[in-house]
């Protein structure tokens, strides 16, 4: 994609592959408000800064790769302000999540990734919940396959961490 891209080729880009984002940032938000958010963000970034896509791997691979970003950020910066009303005592609300997963099952999803670190919660995501093979999450990562392998070592060590000082 060149530099001069019109405004015209985005809203093509926008109309083909709009939904696709949509459902991504859906499946990982749980929130049709954030999705719509964020399937703007995605666009309104290729649209100001189209250098970002290289062309290295296909445009999907791409967009998929910016709105798992997008939403791993939001989720992280919905953690800190939950931190920041709890510092302040204001309870924090806790979204609704629809989907294939029971609700319960979303929600406590949605808190390991919250606390897991970025880029094991990546990987979380592309292997348990995309159900990605390690040759994809690899590419989707630009790493090894025995590099995602070691990363979804960590992601389980961390999770049992987790759960062992839950209890």
């Amino acid at each position: 994609m060149s530099s001069g891209v019109t405004r015209a080729t985005i809203e093509t880009l926008y109309r083909c592959h709009a939904p696709t984002v949509f459902r991504r940032a859906l499946a990982l938000l749980g929130s049709e408000a954030d999705a719509h958010e964020v399937v703007q963000d995605v666009f309104l970034a290729l649209f100001e800064r189209p250098s970002q896509f290289e062309a290295k791997s296909a445009l999907t691979t791409y967009l998929y790769s910016v709105t798992t970003h997008a939403c791993l950020n939001r989720i992280h910066k919905q953690r800190n302000r939950q931190r920041l009303l709890r510092e302040r005592e204001l309870p924090g609300v806790e979204r609704e999540l629809d989907g294939s997963m029971t609700q319960e099952q979303r929600y406590q999803l949605h808190c390991t990734l919250v606390r897991m670190p970025e880029l094991l919660a990546r990987v979380m995501i592309h292997a348990f919940v995309d159900e990605l093979k390690h040759e994809e999450i690899a590419e989707l990562l630009g790493c090894s396959r025995r590099q995602v392998g070691r990363l979804l070592e960590r992601a389980s060590s961390w999770t049992r961490g987790e759960e062992e000082r839950a209890w």
